[in-house]
């Protein structure tokens, strides 16, 4: 069974292009993310859209960890309370944030919120997972609210600017 897993993560390896070979990591029970790679022994986390770097490693030992995953690795975590450590307005679109959240001071993790006609949207990034529904909620909660503040704070320094 062992030389049936090697082979095939080799196999992978060897095929895919730049010998870079995609698995998934879990935090605890938390999130996941796919299509992380290695190459020339330093982890490579998926772009979204082939060009923005919406995952991030905090730590040397998530770096480390990511550099030794065979196929699938699990990162174990008691807790991932998310901490908003900076949003901003969005430059190219009105009513629009772009929010960077770390988990546990292990990853940070770019969303996108968006103003609606019901409150807010968050968005994640491509290849990010929510597997725990109830910690999707609460990010989703804490990004509207900082998007409101945000906001209200943007329209008082434009309201300050006109006197």
């Amino acid at each position: 069974m062992f030389w049936l897993k090697r082979t095939a993560l080799a196999a992978c390896c060897m095929a895919a292009a730049g010998g870079l070979c995609a698995f998934d990591l879990q935090y605890g029970s938390f999130f996941k993310i796919d299509s992380v790679s290695v190459q020339d022994s330093r982890p490579v986390l998926p772009l979204s859209r082939g060009k923005y770097a919406n995952l991030r490693v905090l730590d040397r030992e998530t770096f480390e960890l990511l550099k030794s995953c065979p196929a699938r690795c699990r990162q174990e975590a008691a807790s991932a309370e998310p901490e908003v450590s900076e949003i901003r307005a969005a430059k190219t679109r009105k009513g629009m944030w772009i929010a960077d959240v770390s988990f546990g001071g292990r990853w940070l993790v770019t969303f996108l919120i968006f103003q609606n006609k019901d409150g807010y949207g968050v968005k994640e990034p491509e290849h990010f997972v929510f597997l725990d529904q109830r910690l999707k909620r609460d990010v989703q909660d804490l990004l509207s609210r900082a998007a409101a503040q945000s906001a209200a704070q943007d329209a008082s320094a434009r309201t300050e600017d006109k006197k």
